[in-house]
């Protein structure tokens, strides 16, 4: 039997009737989120409140790639795919032949994120749910609050799986499973861990759809990629040879291999882990959103692998729905809530069916809490000051800036996030020492208010500033708003 499940007669009328108002429904809510945090999300960048780490580093890294030079991101101080296998933005780089402007990508984001209500909606049509059930899904997941705080976290190209994955089941349902395979390809070109969301997929793909050859085939795809990234690209191109995010996870090894047999042979431990107080409440959050995914614990479980990495990881942002690494187990979540109101529908009689639109309803409601609310949108009230002090440097000039003022200088071959070069601090790889460009550097671009609650950069200013070095440098602006220093 083939993977599509919807009746010819169903096919007939998919664009008609109830459907077809239900579908204009779902595409009115998608052109609503994505205005509201288009809108957001600029007017943050514009008011100089989006960092260095991470989007500067892929905003400069595309702005080499797509002026041909070698992608080694000063802001880093690391090469593009040495910090993580993102090829996929050798593919993004027309974007930015037309229009070299941050801004782009951060809309590049709101609009691949939004792509995922009409795609939901028409896997609810493939599988047999009614109109009504579907789009409010595809509406309930809008406001689940892992969604919306992807916004919030500007650019990250893993962000683009979501509809590459729920593109690639739409296909499969509709009988092009090798069309899938092709969006899977991408998807694995987004970052190197993306493996461990495709290969489960690949896997399902092959039992519950009954496409085994291409299911096997996405699978196949997602070991190789991941074995390639992290047993050769990664170390290759790592300043130490070694894969640089591994420390991670040292409780269980330092290597890709000691790592996964140091989780196997510690199962209390990786118990542990999974059921600390920070993990628990992201699995709620995540998932308690979502309610109807419940139901369908088989589809949930394809989030299982890159919820156990982020789980098990130190790095605490893993397990905090506000940033990017929940991006995996909002697909899984997606599929599952999909599937599992089917389940539900099945088995309802009566008023089950409104049982469970209301359900759905008051979750996604109850998803606004943990949300990002207005304060998280913001940033400078005015910043004619701060663009006054970036418009005096010139567009080839080496800066060290302040990290929210640096994402407004990115496009250009040599900028560091102050302290940097004078004393580094995220910079390169630990136990590597590099060679200090600072004398290269011909502006200093900070915002005090961000200097005062960071004392390492700090220290550097004051001896900066402080004869005989102090002399290098005029001060050209000092307010309250902004220090621009100028070698003389």
């Amino acid at each position: 039997m083939s993977a599509p499940t919807i009746l010819h007669s169903e096919r007939s009328a998919a664009r008609t009737g109830t459907d077809g108002l239900f579908r204009a429904i779902v595409w009115a809510g998608t052109g609503v989120f994505a205005a509201i945090h288009a809108a957001l999300i600029i007017g943050r960048y514009h008011q100089f409140g989006i960092y260095t780490f991470d989007f500067g580093i892929f905003d400069q890294g595309l702005w080499l790639l797509s002026r041909f030079e070698d992608p080694f991101i000063t802001l880093r101080g690391l090469n593009l795919f040495a910090d993580h296998s993102s090829y996929v933005m050798v593919l993004l780089t027309p974007i930015y032949w037309l229009w070299a402007d941050p801004r782009v990508l951060l809309v590049l984001t709101v609009v691949a994120i939004a792509a995922a209500g009409p795609l939901l909606y028409t896997i609810g049509r493939h599988i047999g749910l009614r109109p009504g059930l579907a789009a409010a899904i595809a509406l309930a997941f809008f406001l689940h609050p892992a969604v919306r705080w992807q916004t919030w976290d500007n650019f990250h190209p893993e962000a683009l799986v979501l509809p590459l994955l729920l593109g690639a089941l739409v296909w499969v349902l509709d009988g092009r499973p090798w069309w899938a395979v092709g969006l899977i390809c991408l998807a694995l070109l987004t970052k190197e861990d993306a493996a461990l969301v495709v290969v489960p997929f690949g896997l399902w793909v092959a039992w519950q759809c009954r496409e085994r050859t291409a299911g096997l085939t996405m699978a196949g795809l997602g070991v190789a990629a991941f074995t390639v990234n992290f047993l050769v690209l990664l170390p290759h191109l790592s300043p130490t040879g070694d894969v640089l995010y591994s420390g991670r996870y040292t409780e269980y090894g330092s290597t890709l291999l000691g790592i996964i047999g140091g989780v196997a042979a510690n199962p209390g431990t990786v118990l542990g882990d999974i059921t600390r107080p920070e993990a628990l409440s992201y699995l709620r959050d995540m998932v308690l959103t979502a309610p109807t995914s419940l139901a369908s614990p088989i589809v949930l479980a394809l989030g299982a692998p890159i919820t156990l990495a982020n789980t098990l990881s130190t790095h605490i942002y893993q397990i905090d729905i506000r940033y990017h690494y929940t991006a995996y187990l909002l697909a899984a979540t997606g599929i599952a809530a999909l599937y599992g109101a089917r389940w539900l529908q099945d088995r309802a009689r009566g008023t089950g069916y409104a049982a469970i639109i209301t359900v759905i309803a008051v979750a996604a409601v109850a998803g606004l809490g943990p949300g990002p609310g207005r304060g998280a949108w913001g940033g400078i009230d005015d910043a004619t000051a701060l663009e006054a002090a970036l418009g005096r440097i010139g567009p080839d000039d080496v800066v060290s800036a302040s990290s929210t003022l640096a994402v407004h200088l990115a496009h250009r071959e040599k900028i560091y996030r102050f302290p940097n070069p004078f004393r580094e601090l995220d910079y390169g790889t630990p136990g590597i020492s590099y060679d200090a460009a600072a004398a290269e550097v011909e502006w200093i671009v900070l915002d005090p208010a961000q200097m005062a609650s960071f004392a390492y950069a700090t220290e550097t200013l004051t001896e900066l500033r402080a004869p005989p070095g102090g002399v290098q440098w005029e001060a050209v602006i000092s307010s309250d708003e902004v220090l621009l220093l100028h070698r003389r």
